[in-house]
Parts: structure tokens; sequence; C-alpha cells
């Protein structure tokens, strides 16, 4: 688990993300329920919006997201 203050001056990494190769197939159900769960409610950002949520969390400058013309503007539509 990963915390992150408001801010970004601290980060505190508990332990490490857990890796796919070695998860068990009802953990990566599970992990894959979490993550279209989270979509369903609505929580959900295109690339540039994380690109400036970053920005002003870690005070950088980030290129803007060049989308492909054939890529959709939202793949859950």
């Amino acid at each position: 688990m990963i915390f992150i203050r408001r801010g970004g001056s601290n980060i505190k990494n508990t332990s490490a993300p857990q890796v796919v190769a070695t998860m068990t197939v009802e953990q990566l159900d599970a992990e894959l329920k979490k993550g279209y769960d989270s979509i369903k409610a609505g929580r959900v950002y295109s690339a540039d919006e994380v690109d400036e949520l970053l920005a002003k969390e870690f005070d950088i400058k980030l290129t803007t997201t060049k989308r492909r013309p054939h890529a959709p503007n939202n793949c859950f539509d």
C-alpha cells in the first residue's frame, strides 16, 4: 500500500505492490473486480486529467498526451 500526503512531500510505501505472476486466480479476479467496480462507480480519469493532477501534486511539467486519431475518447461508452 502506498500513501501520498497532499503536497507530495511525504511518500510512505508500506508494502510492495503484488506481482500478477505470483497471484492466485482468486487474487487476480478480486483485483480486477476492484478496478471494474471503480470504473462502474465513475472513478475514471483521462490521461490528460491524470497528467494535470500529477503536475499539480508534484509541481512538475508534463507534456500533453497525444491521442491517436482512431482511439475513442472513452472506451467504456
